[in-house]
């Protein structure tokens, strides 16, 4: 019988609702709950409904009863790959209804059907017939197949036996819902065969989900004429409309009633695989997907850039208050151990979750709600909304210019993130957060702090009143596995030959200063290049903020020291860099020279600590020389110009010079020999370069590296001390293995 139900075209359409019907095992009931709580809601609510039995074994047992056997029952099988307008004239007069307003879409007529059936599949057509019916989803109870369910229901009726191992079971499942975000309160407990001989009594019943904040929505009888009206055909709300099991009933259409139907996001998280996997009775997972395209992927996260409900900061705030007060009742404290911080992040999960489960029709999906709690884990544990960016390796910077204005670098390039902190009093929590662990502080007597995080990122902060727009933090981030020379050529940061040079320079302990702007890459390409030092040589590093990871053993690192608040106890790079003069290094490295340090540096390499490595800040080896020459003035030593050149002259003896693009990439641009002085001048000569030709379309740099055709005036140095370097390598155009144009 197809439905012959009509409707006021001028009458606006009413969302359907979605009811999903599951329990712990098989036999429960809760395939015949579903199929009489349909009937009698379609007949108190003059609303069709359709039955989708979501089992994989195709079963018909749900269109036996409603005596639906048309050879024409559509079925989910043969609606995919259909677009969404089609389906809808499709579908119009091919489901059969029963007289009593509910019809039946089953999966497939043979279990092979279903194995063309996805989550993706099932959301079209769901979303379609949702305009014309309220929906009823006969749920088995496989877990995949459940969450699948419970993303789109409005209500979950949770049917089970009075029987310790359902009960159990129950409680395993709802804890794992739990911290998938589904709200408890859209489940409802129907215990049936409640009066059973040896069942539990209802007492024990509450006492054990009392526990998990849930009451049982109905104690439903065992009845007798159940199992014969399941052979016979015969449906017992449309028989026995009075009978107990039925006045059982009325509860859960009494529930039902108090939801309101809303438009709702078609989504599901689980993927076709997911969905499929199992047993062999179960779906079998497949490489493709329905119609032979690709598997549909877990749906993905709430974008980060999403609206949230107006009371969102409210209910973070609030929920802030609780669990600070939770940890301080149990005496929880953050602790340096990754190990126990795990423990500790799963346990304020479970106290918001415990929360949230007390908030009474929150309005939030469960993408936002697990976003919440992602978002209130990272301010109380750790860096509020930086926090996932300090978990994606590809950001290699964090800059925060208000509370809306978070901005990262990837790839070279400047990124506006959707990310945004609550005001700006939350940007300087989370800066006395960073900066209370090693001692400082920072406030109006002391707006401006440096200080580094556990994993070697560097920060820097500044507040009011030197910051007049507010409150700015800066973090540059460092790969946990320093870049190798390989991992340079593949980004054709440096050439071959470029490589084979500066390695040479540094086993023949020929002094390199690296020179660049900030961001250029100096520290990554410093770190490269001492890995050729011997490991048999005494090596100290000394850094304003440690960033060196070298690989040698025989390796000593100094870190400079600011001033206290009382303003004393400063150390400074120049106070280390005579230090370590003290301690017999065989190579000094300087993270960064930027001021009176410099003096003292040179003199260091000119006193029998050759093979040396800096770092200098400057546009260009020409700009490089002339900000040693400045930075050694400002020691106070009234030396002549002339003096402080040939000291230069004399201890420096390749510059290499590296520079951002505009496509983002770092490139060494020239590798330039200091030959000498004439009177007031420092002598040069550029050995390799970097020579742009052009830009591809999306601004791709293209160019190549090149020699410049000079040899250096060291060359025989390298033969006397034992290494090949050929001097095609220098030859101008490229030695023949001379990078492309790329």
């Amino acid at each position: 019988m197809t439905d012959t139900r009509t409707r006021n075209p001028t009458t606006p359409r009413t969302p359907g609702r979605v009811v999903a019907f599951s329990g712990p095992k098989e036999g429960v009931g809760k395939t015949t709950a579903c199929l009489n709580l349909a009937l009698a809601w379609a007949g108190s609510q003059s609303r069709n409904v359709l039955i989708v039995h979501l089992d994989p074994l195709c079963r018909q047992e749900v269109a036996y009863l409603l005596g639906l056997q048309a050879p024409s029952l559509a079925q989910l099988s043969q609606l995919v790959g259909r677009e969404a307008g089609t389906l809808s004239k499709l579908l119009k007069g091919r489901i059969p209804m029963s007289p009593w307003g509910v019809g039946v879409l089953p999966l497939g007529a043979k279990r092979s059907d279903a194995l063309q059936v996805s989550p993706e599949t099932i959301l079209s057509i769901l979303s379609v017939l949702s305009d014309s019916y309220d929906i009823f989803l006969d749920v088995d109870p496989f877990f995949p197949m459940q969450v699948f369910a419970f993303d789109i229901a409005d209500l979950v009726y949770w049917v089970c036996l009075p029987q310790r191992a359902h009960f159990e079971a129950t409680y395993s499942l709802f804890e794992e819902i739990k911290s998938l975000h589904f709200p408890l309160e859209r489940f409802e407990i129907v215990v049936n065969q409640a009066n059973l001989p040896g069942a539990l009594t209802p007492k024990e019943a509450e006492r054990f989900f009392g526990a998990m904040g849930k009451k049982i929505v109905s104690y439903m009888p065992w009845e007798d004429l159940l199992p014969e009206f399941a052979n016979l055909g015969r449906i017992l709300v449309v028989e026995q409309p009075q009978s107990g099991w039925i006045k059982a009933l009325r509860p859960l259409l009494g529930r039902l009633m108090e939801v309101k139907p809303s438009a709702r996001q078609w989504q599901a998280s689980i993927g076709a695989g997911e969905f499929r996997q199992g047993a062999e009775l179960l779906w079998k997972p497949r490489a493709e997907g329905p119609a032979g395209g690709p598997a549909a992927p877990p749906r993905a996260a709430v974008a980060a850039g999403e609206a949230m409900p107006p009371f969102w900061d409210e209910l973070k705030m609030k929920m802030h208050r609780f669990v600070v007060a939770a940890l301080e009742t149990e005496r929880i404290r953050v602790s340096d151990s990754p190990e126990v911080n795990r423990e500790l992040r799963a346990r304020v999960t479970q106290i918001i979750e415990n929360l949230l489960q007390k908030e009474e029709n929150l309005p939030l999906s469960r993408d936002q709600r697990g976003r919440f709690v992602s978002e209130l884990l990272d301010e109380i544990l750790g860096l509020g909304p930086l926090e996932q960016l300090m978990r994606d390796p590809a950001v290699n910077e964090v800059m925060v210019n208000a509370p809306d204005r978070i901005y990262i670098e990837r790839s070279g390039k400047l990124i506006l993130t959707s990310l945004r902190f609550r005001d700006e009093e939350q940007i300087v929590q989370v800066i006395k957060r960073i900066v209370a662990p090693i001692g400082r502080r920072i406030d109006e007597s002391v707006p401006l702090v440096d200080a580094r995080l556990k994993d070697g990122s560097r920060v820097n902060a500044i507040i009011p009143p030197l910051a007049v727009s507010g409150p700015t933090l800066t973090i540059r981030r460092f790969s946990a596995k320093p870049f190798t020379a390989q991992d340079l050529l593949a980004k054709a940061s440096i050439s071959q030959e470029i490589l084979e040079f500066l390695t040479a320079c540094v086993r023949a302990r020929k002094n390199v200063i690296i020179s660049g702007g900030t961001g250029t890459g100096k520290t990554t390409f410093l770190n490269m290049l001492s890995n050729y030092i011997p490991e048999d040589e005494r090596i100290v590093t000394v850094e304003d903020t440690a960033e060196l990871k070298l690989q040698q053993e025989h390796w000593v690192r100094l870190e400079s020291r600011p001033p206290n608040i009382e303003g004393k106890g400063e150390i400074t790079i120049r106070d280390l860099v005579r230090n370590c003069l003290r301690m017999r290094p065989d190579r000094i490295v300087v993270g960064e020279c930027r001021g009176a340090e410099a003096l003292d540096m040179l003199q260091a390499m000119n006193t029998g600590h050759e093979g040396s490595l800096a770092t200098i800040h400057s546009n260009s080896p020409r700009d490089a020389l002339s900000r040693l020459s400045a930075m050694c003035l400002m020691s106070g030593t009234e030396l002549p110009m002339f003096v402080l050149r040939e000291m230069i002259s004399s201890a420096v003896h390749v510059i290499v010079q590296i520079s951002r693009f505009q496509d983002g990439t770092r490139k060494v641009t020239f590798v330039t020999e200091i030959t000498g002085r004439d009177e007031n001048s420092i002598l040069t000569q550029d050995l390799f370069r970097y020579e742009q030709t052009g830009t591809e379309e999306g601004g791709r740099v293209l160019g190549a590296f090149t020699g410049c055709g000079a040899t250096p005036t060291f060359y025989e140095e390298f033969k006397q001390k034992g290494f090949q370097v050929s001097r095609e390598l220098f030859r101008k155009g490229g030695g023949p293995g001379a990078a492309p144009r790329k």
